[in-house]
């Protein structure tokens, strides 16, 4: 009996996992910093460092929205259309 291993293929396990770990940033970016990695000959720690600040970049960006449209807020206020009212002074 002979015990043939499958190839692995790398670029759908790497889609599989980005996806998991609900990543698109990182997936949408790894194929050129691969790229980079190679020219410059990183290490696998340094590849993967630069991966995971493109993601923690992008979520930090972008969580801020994501909270305020999942807060169902009826409108965005600026500073600049916020009228404050003064508040009145207590009668002594």
């Amino acid at each position: 009996m002979s015990t043939t291993t499958k190839p692995r293929d790398v670029t759908a396990e790497l889609a599989f996992l980005t996806r998991a770990l609900k990543a698109p940033t990182m997936r949408e970016s790894m194929d050129r910093l691969a790229d980079r990695a190679r020219a410059e000959s990183w290490t696998h720690e340094e590849f993967l460092a630069a991966c995971l600040q493109r993601e923690v970049a992008a979520r930090e960006s972008h969580g801020g929205e994501g909270r305020i449209r999942a807060a169902r807020f009826p409108a965005r206020k600026s500073l600049e259309r916020v009228r404050l009212r003064p508040r009145p002074r207590p009668e002594a």
